[in-house]
């Protein structure tokens, strides 16, 4: 079966299924569990019980497809006009964020990761308002903003890489009893690519 956006009951009338989508990919990058009811009470106050049971089921496989890196923003949002849905899934997306950002705060990160994060929001940011959104960053000092068009082709890989993080967070008390350099000599070169040898680069901590 392919993954399709959900088909939301008639009684939700004023959020698409573009939003409801990004909205789900919001959660999906938790890095502790967070309950779905927890976010729609914002999302769509007037959820019942079957929508709650239709975002958990999303949840779930959108997050498989996460995994496998299947999960393309180009073939999900492929009906319609994309830069309209994807403004409606960016907007979804920032309605839970804040609620996921908390999260976010609590847990060590690589720099690589953090600037991928940011380069998502600032995707998804240009998606919802690119004008406002460009103004502010060159008030923020960037000569040179970035458009949607610069960025949007990445989003795909952006998602992929902020999720394996945010996986690897969630697991993080059960991957900190295993040792990840076992196996690693001294002298071997670190596996965080640094090209420095291990005693010298993340031997040192551990």
């Amino acid at each position: 079966m392919t993954y399709q956006l959900l088909s939301l009951p008639e009684s939700i009338s004023d959020i698409t299924p573009p939003f409801i989508e990004g909205a789900i990919l919001a959660s999906n990058l938790a890095t502790k569990p967070l309950d779905p009811e927890e976010w729609l009470a914002i999302v769509a106050p007037e959820a019942g019980k079957e929508l709650v049971t239709l975002v958990t089921e999303q949840i779930n496989r959108q997050h498989n497809l996460i995994q496998r890196s299947e999960y393309l923003l180009t073939d999900v949002l492929a009906e319609g006009d994309f830069n309209e849905q994807f403004a409606d899934f960016a907007e979804g997306f920032m309605m839970v964020w804040p609620t996921v950002e908390e999260q976010w705060q609590s847990v060590t990160v690589a720099d690589g990761t953090l600037r991928m994060l940011q380069a998502l929001l600032t995707t998804l940011m240009l998606a919802i308002d690119e004008e406002q959104t460009q103004q502010q960053m060159v008030a923020a000092g960037l000569k040179n903003p970035p458009s949607l068009t610069d960025l949007v082709g990445q989003v795909d890989l952006m998602i992929s890489e902020v999720a394996m993080a945010a996986d690897e967070a969630m697991l993080g008390n059960k991957s900190q009893s295993v040792n990840p350099f076992k196996g690693i000599g001294r002298n071997d070169l670190c596996p965080c690519e640094s090209g420095k040898k291990f005693k010298q680069c993340c031997g040192k901590k551990s």
